[in-house]
């Protein structure tokens, strides 16, 4: 982009993954959003890219990853607290 109008990819990125063992994206100097956990590798664009194409199936999800049951509770948890509030609004 432009140096008006800076792309967050540009700076420095993080690898995170979701409760699936999904990879993306995400600024490093952000909070992660809910439901999404810290990989533990930062760095240019390039290098967390690397990372996720190294350590990832084709649908971006982590090769190895074993489903977290906490994890799971969390997003059953917020799923009912959601479908909940599109009831209320009914």
């Amino acid at each position: 982009m432009s140096e008006e109008f800076p792309d967050w990819q540009d700076e420095e990125v993080k690898v995170v993954r979701n409760h699936e063992g999904v990879c993306s994206i995400w600024p490093a100097d952000r909070e992660n959003a809910l439901g999404w956990y810290d990989v533990g590798v930062r760095g240019e664009k390039e290098v967390c890219l690397d990372y996720i194409e190294a350590h990832c199936d084709e649908l971006c999800r982590l090769k190895d990853f074993q489903t977290i049951p906490e994890e799971m509770q969390f997003v059953e948890e917020k799923t009912r607290e959601w479908e909940e509030q599109q009831r209320m609004k009914r």
